[in-house]
């Protein structure tokens, strides 16, 4: 210890000076992302690969959700019902919603996603029923991280930073306006000091684990034709140089062609003195890529979902283990949600409340500004659930009819559409009286 405590520890050092170093230049503080200094086009390569675009696309399907409503802040009024009705109005109107969504839930694996917003006035009769004009969000439009930016400032010692945007047109950086800034979601990931704003991106990781299963990959296809069609070993004769004792490069060249030539015909030829023999592939070489293979693939699964093992087994140490990684992959998904669900509701709702405020202040509710809420999915047991519901029913506990049906697997009948007439539950049987009984 006392040893470790006299050795020099540089790492204060080389970060205190290359964090001061960002801000000093004033000219831009970059994403500290090596992959992308490695390879500009990481993430598109990286989603190429199956396992990962696989698992990258479930997780970012369970984040965005297929329900979602607004709900009131914990210390709303009695008119904050109304509105996150208004709220819900207006972003229903959004074209593609869910892909929208989808989007920002991308900002795990990349760091940040943006998305301009943009709308239109429209007149419509929400809130109590009286026609005004209201200005509506119609579509996200998807925008890379790549496309911003952010420039830092040293004034003495005051730090401060501000985004710009890169204008396509122009072939420049812009600084984003408060009217830019108002119309964009930023959804940051992890927003720690060491990201600099850019976010925490799940690539880092998963970009050394990506890098190995591409060449165990690339070196499992080279051993394909090895394997299933051997190697050819040949002994000649004359193919060494008689002078020199040294190996003929000539002759074992034209020989090398030659058999090449005649195992692509499923034929061999050669003289009666020489020896050709055809080694079979090395299993145990293929065994051990396939199981590279495969620990990489669970390694990815396990990064990217926080489990790897599936619930498919229904008691024992296998059950228990998936259910623990069940419910680990569950609590990651929801803080993904929640973190979402902030930057929707201050990002999206805030510029439907900016926008419309004279609407909002003619309807008491612009004080009421609702927060957006993604419906939390986790699958259920039918079977489980369908016990559940009859204990509560049993003791007399009201369940809502659709609920029920949702959770055990099932939807309500539609008028006119044939059904399956259920059986009304037993009366019980009357207890006997007396005390004891006696048969």
């Amino acid at each position: 210890m006392s040893q470790a405590i006299r050795v020099r520890n540089q790492a204060a050092q080389v970060y205190t000076r290359a964090l001061t170093g960002a801000w000093r230049n004033g000219i831009q503080l970059h994403d500290p992302s090596l992959w992308q200094f490695r390879d500009p086009e990481v993430e598109e390569k990286m989603l190429r690969d199956a396992d990962i675009r696989h698992a990258v696309g479930y997780r970012r399907h369970l984040i965005a959700g297929k329900d979602w409503s607004v709900v009131p802040q914990d210390d709303a009024s009695p008119r904050a019902e109304l509105a996150t009705q208004v709220a819900k109005s207006l972003l229903k109107e959004i074209e593609r919603f869910t892909e929208g969504r989808m989007n920002l839930a991308r900002a795990f694996f990349s760091g940040a996603r943006f998305a301009r917003i943009h709308g239109e006035p429209r007149k419509l009769n929400i809130g109590d029923g009286k026609e005004r004009v209201w200005w509506v969000p119609v579509r996200l439009e998807d925008s890379d991280k790549r496309m911003y930016r952010i420039v830092g400032h040293n004034d003495d010692g005051r730090l401060s930073a501000h985004w710009e945007r890169w204008d396509v047109g122009e072939g420049r950086y812009a600084i984003e306006s408060e009217w830019d800034a108002l119309h964009t979601i930023k959804h940051v990931y992890q927003d720690d000091e060491a990201s600099l704003g850019h976010g925490s991106a799940l690539r880092e990781a998963l970009g050394w684990w990506w890098y190995a299963k591409e060449h165990v990959f690339q070196e499992s296809l080279a051993a394909i034709e090895r394997y299933a069609q051997g190697v050819i070993m040949a002994k000649v004769d004359g193919a060494r140089d008689a002078t020199t004792d040294l190996p003929n490069a000539e002759i074992i060249s034209e020989w090398q062609a030659t058999l090449e030539d005649l195992r692509a015909r499923h034929v061999l030829v050669f003289d009666k003195a020489d020896e050709v023999d055809m080694l079979p592939g090395n299993a145990e070489g293929w065994q051990l890529m396939s199981d590279m293979r495969e620990e990489l693939k669970s390694t990815i699964y396990t990064l990217v979902m926080g489990a790897n093992l599936t619930t498919a087994a229904s008691d024992g140490g296998s059950y228990a283990l998936a259910e623990v990684q069940e419910n680990s992959t569950e609590a990651l998904i929801q803080y993904d949600r929640q973190s979402l669900e902030e930057t929707l509701s201050k990002d999206l709702i805030g510029c439907l409340w900016w926008r419309n405020w004279p609407n909002l202040v003619e309807l008491g509710i612009a004080d009421e500004q609702p927060l957006f809420n993604i419906t939390q999915e986790k699958r259920q047991d039918p079977k489980e659930r369908a016990e559940v519901a009859t204990m509560l029913l049993n003791n007399g506990v009201d369940l809502p009819l659709n609920e029920v049906l949702e959770q055990t697997g099932f939807s309500a009948p539609e008028p006119g559409e044939p059904i399956i007439t259920g059986r009304a539950p037993a009366e019980p049987l009357p207890m006997p009286g007396g005390f004891p009984f006696k048969s």
